[in-house]
């Protein structure tokens, strides 16, 4: 098997746009492997879900821009 080192020199001796793609597929790995492990109440996933139809129904309008701006950061806008 081989070790932390031995891989590293291998990449190493890669192109740099070997190196790049690479990089790119670690990042996915590591991101896939992190959403994996995400478990999501399913009481939230209801709520969210009813909340959408809501919204593309009609039933809820939403709120502006500016509002959600307000709700988050007060009437301080700047």
């Amino acid at each position: 098997m081989m070790t932390y080192n031995d891989v590293l020199g291998e990449i190493q001796r890669f192109s740099l746009t070997e190196q790049l793609r690479l990089l790119k597929d670690l990042k996915q790995l590591v991101n896939d492997a992190m959403n994996d492990d995400e478990d999501i109440p399913s009481e939230l996933l209801e709520e969210s879900a009813s909340a959408w139809q809501d919204y593309i129904s009609g039933k809820d309008p939403g709120i502006s821009s500016q509002e959600l701006k307000r709700k988050l950061l007060g009437d301080n806008l700047g």
